[in-house]
């Protein structure tokens, strides 16, 4: 059967595809909160930066969608050298996403991937596709692809995965190091005042008033201070917004708070899929930092969670450098890799080579001269 691939330059191209959007995804078996059209329609309002645009691949079969990527298009600097990049369109706030493809097709991924490396029909050197699972499947690439073709596997981050749907089972494998540390926090929050948490399902009409709350934390936290924050811009704080508007309407946004005398000092900010709680985001104010607030939050909300229908507690990403909270209980995690695909050309092939070969060639050199 005939695959027309085509690219759709801009949002309106991407708004004529919605229907259809919705469509695919509900045949997808890979794609997660990250992939739907809430998330991706806020990022493209919001989120493509300045000499970016949106681009959209999609894959029809009998005037069918079988595959669709909205992603993003533009320069930036790799390696020192000038690169167009595609990005997917979210990039770099999406937690853990897959590739909408119809389930079971390989022929129909092949010709999207076929087609991110086409420099001529992508305008692009490289397709960079971050934060997604090892399941991808792209660690095995097959023996068809000839090595310059094959993509740039990388691991990016480790993301925490607790079951909590046994809450005596849960208690009794926590860490002696673990059960000392919330003993010694809760005595201390008991010094200070009088504790209480809350599990929130917001309406939408509660949104504005709780993102301003948390807002407010975000900002005299770290993440705050160093301008990391998911409210750090007017962009993203507008972005979180409409998100959460449309996540709280199909009663999917659940926010978690830690109060101190009635004060909100902690919070988890996160999706609620089927039984599993997304934690994408939490803070609390850098001041109470020896209270372990966020600790005792992220506690109370495991010990509860079963009793609110959760069996799982995901954190849908992991840095590799400053590890999630959620490992102080789980050393279960999903690895997450970022992609390189390169264009099928010379300056791509290039590019492979600066990224693959000479950079971490240069890192072997640096640590040598530093060992020295």
């Amino acid at each position: 059967m005939t695959l027309q691939v085509s690219w759709h330059q801009g949002v309106e191209a991407l708004d004529r595809l919605e229907d259809d959007y919705a469509r695919l995804l509900s045949d997808c078996s890979g794609t997660t909160l990250f992939n739907e059209w809430s998330w991706i329609r806020a990022a493209a309002k919001f989120l493509v930066p300045a000499g970016r645009e949106v681009r959209t691949v999609t894959v029809f079969e009998r005037g069918i969608l079988v595959a669709c990527f909205p992603m993003t298009v533009g320069r930036e600097s790799i390696a020192g050298l000038p690169v167009r990049t595609l990005r997917p369109l979210g990039y770099p706030l999406s937690d853990r996403i897959g590739l909408p493809v119809l389930q079971g097709r390989t022929d129909v991924r092949a010709a999207l991937i076929d087609t991110l490396v086409d420099s001529k029909r992508s305008d692009a050197d490289v397709a960079i596709l971050s934060e997604l699972p090892a399941h991808a499947g792209f660690r095995t690439p097959t023996g068809a692809e000839s090595e310059w073709r094959a993509p740039y596997v990388k691991l990016c981050g480790r993301a925490p995965v607790l079951n909590v749907s046994d809450p005596r089972k849960l208690e009794a494998s926590l860490s002696k190091t673990l059960r000392t540390r919330l003993s010694r926090s809760r005595k201390k929050v008991i010094a200070t005042g009088q504790a209480g948490f809350e599990r929130l399902t917001p309406l939408p009409s509660h949104v504005p008033d709780l993102l301003r709350t948390i807002a407010t934390i975000e900002d005299v936290s770290w993440k705050g201070k160093a301008g990391v924050g998911i409210f750090s811009s007017s962009k993203r704080y507008d972005f979180f917004r409409e998100v959460s508007l449309a996540f709280a309407a199909s009663r999917r946004l659940e926010v978690l708070l830690y109060t101190i005398n009635d004060r909100v000092v902690s919070y988890r900010y996160g999706f609620r899929v089927g039984r599993t709680f997304l934690d994408y985001n939490f803070a609390h104010p850098i001041e109470l930092d020896d209270l372990s607030v966020g600790r005792l939050l992220l506690a109370e909300a495991i010990q509860t969670a079963s009793a609110s229908g959760i069996d799982t507690f995901d954190a849908s990403r992991g840095s590799l450098q400053k590890p999630n909270i959620l490992t102080d209980w789980t050393s279960e995690t999903i690895e997450h890799d970022e992609i390189w695909l390169f264009a099928r050309s010379l300056w791509g092939e290039l590019l492979r080579l600066a990224v693959v070969k000479a950079k971490p060639f240069a890192k072997r050199v640096l640590k040598r001269e530093e060992a020295a």
